[in-house]
Protein backbone atom coordinates (compact mmCIF):
# COMPACT_ATOMS: atom_id res chain seq x y z
CA UNK A 1 0.00 0.00 0.00
CA UNK A 2 0.96 3.29 -1.25
CA UNK A 3 0.29 6.73 0.31
CA UNK A 4 0.47 10.24 0.29
CA UNK A 5 1.07 12.64 3.08
CA UNK A 6 -1.91 13.13 4.83
CA UNK A 7 -2.66 16.32 3.40
CA UNK A 8 -3.01 14.77 -0.28
CA UNK A 9 -6.12 13.89 -1.92
CA UNK A 10 -5.01 10.88 -3.88
CA UNK A 11 -4.34 7.55 -1.55
CA UNK A 12 -3.17 4.31 -2.58
CA UNK A 13 -5.02 1.34 -1.00
CA UNK A 14 -4.00 -2.19 -2.71
CA UNK A 15 -3.25 -0.91 -5.45
CA UNK A 16 -5.96 1.60 -6.15
CA UNK A 17 -6.16 5.11 -5.92
CA UNK A 18 -9.06 6.41 -3.71
CA UNK A 19 -9.76 10.26 -3.26
CA UNK A 20 -9.66 11.07 0.61
CA UNK A 21 -12.72 13.38 0.55
CA UNK A 22 -15.13 10.56 -1.00
CA UNK A 23 -13.81 8.55 1.84
CA UNK A 24 -14.51 10.81 4.15
CA UNK A 25 -18.38 11.28 2.23
CA UNK A 26 -18.98 7.47 2.60
CA UNK A 27 -18.52 7.43 6.17
CA UNK A 28 -20.69 10.30 6.66
CA UNK A 29 -23.45 8.77 4.87
CA UNK A 30 -22.87 5.00 6.66
CA UNK A 31 -23.36 7.28 10.22
CA UNK A 32 -26.58 8.78 8.90
CA UNK A 33 -27.90 5.12 7.95
CA UNK A 34 -26.93 3.24 11.17
CA UNK A 35 -28.41 6.35 13.28
CA UNK A 36 -31.79 5.95 11.25
CA UNK A 37 -32.00 2.27 11.28
CA UNK A 38 -31.32 2.30 15.07
CA UNK A 39 -34.41 4.49 15.43
CA UNK A 40 -36.89 2.15 13.26
CA UNK A 41 -35.76 -0.56 15.54
CA UNK A 42 -36.52 1.36 18.59
CA UNK A 43 -39.67 2.75 17.14
CA UNK A 44 -40.67 -1.21 16.24
CA UNK A 45 -39.32 -2.47 19.63
CA UNK A 46 -42.06 0.10 21.26
CA UNK A 47 -44.59 -0.66 18.87
CA UNK A 48 -43.95 -4.06 19.95
CA UNK A 49 -43.94 -3.92 23.73
CA UNK A 50 -46.47 -1.48 23.17
CA UNK A 51 -49.68 -3.64 24.57
CA UNK A 52 -47.83 -5.06 27.16
CA UNK A 53 -46.19 -2.17 28.92
CA UNK A 54 -49.94 -0.76 29.17
CA UNK A 55 -51.60 -4.45 29.80
CA UNK A 56 -52.79 -2.68 33.19
CA UNK A 57 -54.58 0.11 32.29
CA UNK A 58 -56.41 -1.74 29.39
CA UNK A 59 -57.40 -4.39 31.79
CA UNK A 60 -58.85 -1.55 34.31
CA UNK A 61 -60.27 -0.06 31.09
CA UNK A 62 -61.97 -3.21 29.95
CA UNK A 63 -63.03 -3.93 33.46
CA UNK A 64 -64.57 -0.59 34.50
CA UNK A 65 -66.21 -0.70 30.77
CA UNK A 66 -68.02 -3.95 31.56
CA UNK A 67 -68.96 -3.08 34.94
CA UNK A 68 -70.57 -0.15 34.02
CA UNK A 69 -72.64 -1.86 31.09
CA UNK A 70 -73.42 -4.61 34.11
CA UNK A 71 -74.68 -1.89 36.39
CA UNK A 72 -76.35 0.39 33.58
CA UNK A 73 -78.55 -3.01 31.75
CA UNK A 74 -79.08 -5.53 34.26
CA UNK A 75 -81.11 -3.43 36.51
CA UNK A 76 -83.22 -2.35 33.68
CA UNK A 77 -83.55 -5.94 32.15
CA UNK A 78 -84.53 -7.15 35.68
CA UNK A 79 -87.59 -4.52 35.93
CA UNK A 80 -88.67 -5.67 32.73
CA UNK A 81 -88.71 -9.30 33.24
CA UNK A 82 -91.98 -10.91 33.69
CA UNK A 83 -92.61 -13.59 37.02
CA UNK A 84 -95.35 -15.87 34.99
CA UNK A 85 -97.00 -16.88 38.46
CA UNK A 86 -97.90 -14.65 41.71
CA UNK A 87 -100.04 -16.14 44.14
CA UNK A 88 -101.41 -13.84 47.05
CA UNK A 89 -103.86 -13.98 49.88
CA UNK A 90 -105.81 -11.25 51.25
CA UNK A 91 -107.75 -12.12 54.21
CA UNK A 92 -109.47 -10.76 57.33
CA UNK A 93 -108.43 -13.75 59.35
CA UNK A 94 -105.04 -11.66 60.00
CA UNK A 95 -106.73 -8.31 61.33
CA UNK A 96 -108.43 -9.86 63.80
CA UNK A 97 -105.66 -12.14 65.03
CA UNK A 98 -106.61 -15.32 63.61
CA UNK A 99 -104.02 -17.73 62.29
CA UNK A 100 -105.09 -20.62 60.02
CA UNK A 101 -102.33 -23.59 59.72
CA UNK A 102 -101.01 -24.38 56.77
CA UNK A 103 -102.37 -27.93 57.48
CA UNK A 104 -105.66 -27.14 58.88
CA UNK A 105 -108.88 -28.67 57.39
CA UNK A 106 -110.09 -25.06 56.87
CA UNK A 107 -107.04 -23.52 55.10
CA UNK A 108 -107.95 -24.85 51.86
CA UNK A 109 -111.54 -23.19 51.74
CA UNK A 110 -109.30 -20.24 52.97
CA UNK A 111 -107.13 -20.21 50.18
CA UNK A 112 -110.25 -20.62 47.59
CA UNK A 113 -111.98 -17.31 49.17
CA UNK A 114 -109.14 -15.34 49.04
CA UNK A 115 -106.44 -16.38 47.43
CA UNK A 116 -106.22 -14.95 44.10
CA UNK A 117 -103.36 -15.08 41.16
CA UNK A 118 -101.69 -12.57 39.31
CA UNK A 119 -99.99 -13.46 35.77
CA UNK A 120 -97.54 -12.13 33.44
CA UNK A 121 -96.89 -9.26 36.00
CA UNK A 122 -93.24 -7.40 35.54
CA UNK A 123 -90.56 -7.15 38.41
CA UNK A 124 -91.06 -3.51 38.50
CA UNK A 125 -95.34 -4.27 39.03
CA UNK A 126 -94.74 -6.56 42.11
CA UNK A 127 -92.03 -4.26 43.60
CA UNK A 128 -94.54 -1.39 43.28
CA UNK A 129 -97.58 -2.50 44.49
CA UNK A 130 -95.90 -4.07 47.36
CA UNK A 131 -94.43 -0.47 48.24
CA UNK A 132 -97.88 0.96 47.44
CA UNK A 133 -99.92 -2.13 49.74
CA UNK A 134 -97.06 -1.82 52.37
CA UNK A 135 -97.46 2.11 53.45
CA UNK A 136 -96.93 2.71 56.78
CA UNK A 137 -97.51 5.58 58.72
CA UNK A 138 -94.65 6.60 61.50
CA UNK A 139 -94.22 8.33 64.66
CA UNK A 140 -93.51 8.51 68.62
CA UNK A 141 -91.53 5.13 68.11
CA UNK A 142 -94.76 3.46 66.72
CA UNK A 143 -95.62 2.25 63.09
CA UNK A 144 -98.89 1.62 61.90
CA UNK A 145 -100.01 0.46 58.28
CA UNK A 146 -102.34 1.62 56.30
CA UNK A 147 -103.44 -1.56 54.98
CA UNK A 148 -103.95 -3.83 57.75
CA UNK A 149 -104.95 -7.07 55.59
CA UNK A 150 -102.04 -6.37 53.40
CA UNK A 151 -99.97 -8.56 55.76
CA UNK A 152 -100.24 -11.89 53.61
CA UNK A 153 -99.47 -10.39 50.53
CA UNK A 154 -97.02 -8.53 51.65
CA UNK A 155 -94.79 -11.84 53.14
CA UNK A 156 -95.91 -13.28 49.46
CA UNK A 157 -94.91 -10.53 47.72
CA UNK A 158 -91.44 -10.51 49.19
CA UNK A 159 -91.14 -14.11 49.66
CA UNK A 160 -91.40 -13.85 45.55
CA UNK A 161 -89.17 -11.42 44.93
CA UNK A 162 -86.42 -13.07 46.94
CA UNK A 163 -86.88 -16.34 44.74
CA UNK A 164 -86.83 -14.23 41.65
CA UNK A 165 -83.63 -12.95 42.87
CA UNK A 166 -81.87 -16.21 43.91
CA UNK A 167 -82.42 -17.68 40.55
CA UNK A 168 -81.53 -14.72 38.26
CA UNK A 169 -78.46 -14.50 40.50
CA UNK A 170 -77.77 -18.55 40.73
CA UNK A 171 -75.08 -18.15 43.25
CA UNK A 172 -72.38 -16.38 41.04
CA UNK A 173 -73.11 -12.93 42.29
CA UNK A 174 -73.94 -11.71 46.08
CA UNK A 175 -76.70 -8.70 45.67
CA UNK A 176 -79.13 -6.69 47.67
CA UNK A 177 -81.75 -5.27 46.45
CA UNK A 178 -83.79 -1.89 47.70
CA UNK A 179 -87.10 -0.61 47.17
CA UNK A 180 -88.44 2.84 48.64
CA UNK A 181 -91.23 4.88 48.50
CA UNK A 182 -92.36 8.16 50.36
CA UNK A 183 -95.05 10.13 48.78
CA UNK A 184 -94.54 13.10 50.86
CA UNK A 185 -90.63 14.00 51.50
CA UNK A 186 -91.99 16.08 54.68
CA UNK A 187 -94.23 13.62 55.77
CA UNK A 188 -93.72 10.44 58.10
CA UNK A 189 -95.23 8.20 55.94
CA UNK A 190 -93.56 5.54 53.24
CA UNK A 191 -92.57 2.25 52.37
CA UNK A 192 -90.01 0.00 52.02
CA UNK A 193 -88.76 -3.48 50.44
CA UNK A 194 -85.09 -4.87 51.72
CA UNK A 195 -83.58 -7.86 50.56
CA UNK A 196 -79.97 -9.08 50.77
CA UNK A 197 -77.28 -8.46 53.08
CA UNK A 198 -75.07 -4.91 53.48
CA UNK A 199 -72.96 -4.93 50.22
CA UNK A 200 -69.27 -3.69 50.53
CA UNK A 201 -67.75 -0.32 49.41
CA UNK A 202 -66.83 -1.97 46.02
CA UNK A 203 -70.20 -3.45 44.97
CA UNK A 204 -72.11 -2.40 41.49
CA UNK A 205 -74.57 0.30 42.04
CA UNK A 206 -77.10 0.75 39.90
CA UNK A 207 -80.72 2.70 40.62
CA UNK A 208 -83.71 3.34 38.89
CA UNK A 209 -86.79 5.15 39.77
CA UNK A 210 -90.34 2.93 39.20
CA UNK A 211 -94.14 4.69 38.32
CA UNK A 212 -96.45 4.26 41.51
CA UNK A 213 -100.30 2.84 41.27
CA UNK A 214 -102.30 5.75 41.02
CA UNK A 215 -103.24 6.69 44.55
CA UNK A 216 -104.50 10.10 44.92
CA UNK A 217 -104.94 13.50 42.96
CA UNK A 218 -101.19 14.16 42.11
CA UNK A 219 -100.31 17.77 44.00
CA UNK A 220 -100.17 20.39 41.58
CA UNK A 221 -97.15 22.53 40.37
CA UNK A 222 -98.99 25.09 39.10
CA UNK A 223 -100.54 26.21 42.94
CA UNK A 224 -96.95 26.79 43.51
CA UNK A 225 -96.39 28.64 40.47
CA UNK A 226 -99.00 30.95 40.45
CA UNK A 227 -97.94 32.10 43.81
CA UNK A 228 -94.72 33.40 42.19
CA UNK A 229 -95.61 34.08 38.69
CA UNK A 230 -94.19 36.14 36.07
CA UNK A 231 -96.42 38.92 37.16
CA UNK A 232 -94.21 39.09 40.95
CA UNK A 233 -91.55 39.01 38.75
CA UNK A 234 -91.89 41.68 36.36
CA UNK A 235 -92.61 43.80 39.44
CA UNK A 236 -89.93 42.93 41.55
CA UNK A 237 -87.46 43.80 38.30
CA UNK A 238 -89.30 47.59 38.37
CA UNK A 239 -89.16 47.90 42.16
CA UNK A 240 -86.28 49.05 44.41
CA UNK A 241 -84.30 46.65 46.00
CA UNK A 242 -86.08 46.65 49.24
CA UNK A 243 -89.48 46.52 47.70
CA UNK A 244 -88.26 43.80 45.30
CA UNK A 245 -87.22 42.14 48.62
CA UNK A 246 -90.29 42.11 50.84
CA UNK A 247 -92.55 40.94 47.65
CA UNK A 248 -90.47 38.09 47.08
CA UNK A 249 -90.61 36.57 50.21
CA UNK A 250 -94.26 36.84 50.89
CA UNK A 251 -94.68 35.22 47.60
CA UNK A 252 -91.87 32.32 48.07
CA UNK A 253 -93.75 31.92 51.46
CA UNK A 254 -97.62 31.61 49.80
CA UNK A 255 -95.65 28.94 47.77
CA UNK A 256 -94.78 27.09 50.95
CA UNK A 257 -98.39 27.60 52.34
CA UNK A 258 -99.70 25.89 49.03
CA UNK A 259 -97.68 23.07 48.84
CA UNK A 260 -98.16 22.51 52.56
CA UNK A 261 -102.03 22.39 51.51
CA UNK A 262 -101.28 19.97 48.49
CA UNK A 263 -99.24 17.83 50.76
CA UNK A 264 -101.69 17.54 53.53
CA UNK A 265 -104.71 16.83 50.74
CA UNK A 266 -102.36 13.80 49.16
CA UNK A 267 -101.88 12.32 52.84
CA UNK A 268 -105.25 12.39 53.70
CA UNK A 269 -106.34 10.50 50.85
CA UNK A 270 -103.80 8.31 51.79
CA UNK A 271 -104.97 7.73 55.14
CA UNK A 272 -108.51 7.63 54.38
CA UNK A 273 -109.40 7.10 51.23
CA UNK A 274 -112.64 8.33 49.80
CA UNK A 275 -113.62 4.63 48.76
CA UNK A 276 -113.06 3.28 51.78
CA UNK A 277 -114.79 5.83 53.93
CA UNK A 278 -117.71 5.49 51.94
CA UNK A 279 -117.92 1.86 52.21
CA UNK A 280 -117.77 1.70 56.01
CA UNK A 281 -120.50 4.85 56.88
CA UNK A 282 -122.26 4.60 53.28
CA UNK A 283 -126.28 3.43 53.50
CA UNK A 284 -125.31 0.90 50.58
CA UNK A 285 -122.15 -0.64 51.54
CA UNK A 286 -121.29 -3.76 50.67
CA UNK A 287 -120.59 -6.34 53.57
CA UNK A 288 -118.78 -8.12 51.39
CA UNK A 289 -116.16 -5.14 50.40
CA UNK A 290 -116.41 -3.89 54.01
CA UNK A 291 -115.10 -7.92 55.29
CA UNK A 292 -112.57 -7.29 52.80
CA UNK A 293 -111.51 -4.25 54.23
CA UNK A 294 -111.92 -4.14 57.96
CA UNK A 295 -111.92 -7.85 58.27
CA UNK A 296 -115.55 -7.52 59.93
CA UNK A 297 -117.47 -11.12 59.78
CA UNK A 298 -120.24 -11.09 56.74
CA UNK A 299 -121.82 -13.16 59.04
CA UNK A 300 -121.46 -11.58 62.74
CA UNK A 301 -124.12 -12.24 65.85
CA UNK A 302 -124.56 -9.01 66.29
CA UNK A 303 -123.81 -8.63 70.62
CA UNK A 304 -120.52 -10.76 70.56
CA UNK A 305 -118.89 -9.64 66.71
CA UNK A 306 -117.46 -5.90 66.08
CA UNK A 307 -119.51 -4.24 63.40
CA UNK A 308 -117.37 -2.18 60.29
CA UNK A 309 -117.66 0.58 62.09
CA UNK A 310 -116.10 -0.41 65.14
CA UNK A 311 -113.30 -1.93 63.25
CA UNK A 312 -112.70 1.52 61.69
CA UNK A 313 -112.41 3.52 64.68
CA UNK A 314 -110.04 0.92 66.10
CA UNK A 315 -107.74 1.46 63.39
CA UNK A 316 -108.81 5.16 63.53
CA UNK A 317 -107.12 5.12 67.14
CA UNK A 318 -103.77 3.27 66.33
CA UNK A 319 -103.30 6.17 63.65
CA UNK A 320 -104.10 8.97 66.32
CA UNK A 321 -101.02 6.91 68.49
CA UNK A 322 -99.02 8.35 66.02
CA UNK A 323 -98.47 11.52 67.32
CA UNK A 324 -99.50 13.61 64.36
CA UNK A 325 -103.22 13.76 65.14
CA UNK A 326 -105.67 16.72 65.86
CA UNK A 327 -107.04 17.10 69.46
CA UNK A 328 -109.65 14.53 69.35
CA UNK A 329 -111.54 16.17 72.54
CA UNK A 330 -114.35 17.22 70.31
CA UNK A 331 -115.62 13.97 68.76
CA UNK A 332 -117.37 10.87 70.36
CA UNK A 333 -115.74 7.37 71.30
CA UNK A 334 -117.75 6.09 67.90
CA UNK A 335 -116.73 8.17 64.87
CA UNK A 336 -120.52 9.27 62.95
CA UNK A 337 -120.92 10.02 59.18
CA UNK A 338 -120.86 13.80 60.06
CA UNK A 339 -117.95 13.63 62.71
CA UNK A 340 -115.71 11.59 60.06
CA UNK A 341 -115.91 14.69 57.53
CA UNK A 342 -115.11 17.33 60.09
CA UNK A 343 -112.41 15.04 60.95
CA UNK A 344 -111.19 15.08 57.49
CA UNK A 345 -111.20 18.85 57.73
CA UNK A 346 -109.23 18.92 60.93
CA UNK A 347 -106.48 16.50 59.68
CA UNK A 348 -105.86 18.41 56.92
CA UNK A 349 -105.64 21.37 59.02
CA UNK A 350 -103.42 20.10 61.40
CA UNK A 351 -100.98 17.74 58.87
CA UNK A 352 -101.01 21.12 56.85
CA UNK A 353 -99.27 22.31 59.71
CA UNK A 354 -96.70 20.38 60.27
CA UNK A 355 -95.33 20.00 56.60
CA UNK A 356 -95.46 23.58 56.61
CA UNK A 357 -92.80 23.31 59.45
CA UNK A 358 -91.19 20.54 57.89
CA UNK A 359 -90.89 22.97 54.74
CA UNK A 360 -90.03 26.35 56.29
CA UNK A 361 -86.87 24.36 58.03
CA UNK A 362 -86.01 22.69 54.50
CA UNK A 363 -86.10 25.80 52.59
CA UNK A 364 -85.29 29.26 54.85
CA UNK A 365 -82.07 29.35 53.95
CA UNK A 366 -82.60 28.58 50.19
CA UNK A 367 -84.75 31.06 49.52
CA UNK A 368 -83.14 33.74 51.12
CA UNK A 369 -80.25 33.00 48.65
CA UNK A 370 -83.13 32.79 45.49
CA UNK A 371 -84.44 35.99 46.75
CA UNK A 372 -81.15 38.18 47.15
CA UNK A 373 -80.60 36.16 43.47
CA UNK A 374 -83.88 37.51 41.96
CA UNK A 375 -83.40 41.00 43.46
CA UNK A 376 -79.94 41.70 41.42
CA UNK A 377 -80.36 39.96 37.82
CA UNK A 378 -82.34 42.66 35.62
CA UNK A 379 -83.77 39.89 33.01
CA UNK A 380 -87.00 38.61 33.19
CA UNK A 381 -85.58 35.14 31.50
CA UNK A 382 -82.61 34.78 34.39
CA UNK A 383 -85.59 35.73 37.30
CA UNK A 384 -87.54 33.06 35.43
CA UNK A 385 -84.60 30.49 35.88
CA UNK A 386 -83.97 31.15 39.24
CA UNK A 387 -87.49 30.41 40.68
CA UNK A 388 -88.37 27.63 38.31
CA UNK A 389 -85.38 25.89 40.24
CA UNK A 390 -86.75 27.15 43.41
CA UNK A 391 -90.44 26.37 42.84
CA UNK A 392 -89.19 22.84 41.52
CA UNK A 393 -87.22 21.73 44.94
CA UNK A 394 -90.17 22.35 46.93
CA UNK A 395 -92.47 20.61 44.68
CA UNK A 396 -90.17 17.30 45.23
CA UNK A 397 -90.92 17.34 48.47
CA UNK A 398 -94.41 17.04 48.45
CA UNK A 399 -94.05 14.70 45.00
CA UNK A 400 -91.06 12.80 44.76
CA UNK A 401 -91.95 11.17 41.36
CA UNK A 402 -92.41 7.88 42.14
CA UNK A 403 -90.36 4.89 44.02
CA UNK A 404 -86.80 4.73 44.42
CA UNK A 405 -85.06 1.06 43.19
CA UNK A 406 -80.89 -0.20 44.14
CA UNK A 407 -79.61 -2.89 43.19
CA UNK A 408 -76.09 -3.76 44.47
CA UNK A 409 -74.02 -6.59 43.22
CA UNK A 410 -70.75 -8.35 44.20
CA UNK A 411 -68.76 -11.20 44.05
CA UNK A 412 -69.00 -13.56 46.90
CA UNK A 413 -65.72 -13.65 49.04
Amino acid sequence: MKNTDNSGKIQTFNGTKVNAEDIRESSAYSTVFDALFLLVLISLSGIILMPSLQADEQYAVASYVTSSELDTYLLESLLSCKLEDFEYEISPLSVVNVSVPKNSIVADPAHTLFGKELKHRTFADLTAEYLAISLRLQGKGSSVPLNPLSEGYSDQASETITAYLDRKAAGRFSYRFEAYWYPLEAFPMGSELIIGEEPPVDAIRQSAKISMPLYAAAPSRDSLLACVNDSVLEASLNASDGEASAALFQAFNASLDAAALEGAETAAELLFPSDYSGSVFGEEADESFETLLYGVSEYSDGENSSSTEEEFNAYLYDLFNTGFAPNFENFSENISTAELSQLEVLLVDHIRADIRTELEAEFSGEINETVYAVAEVKDLSEARVLRDSQIDAIYRQINPGGARTVLYLWKPY
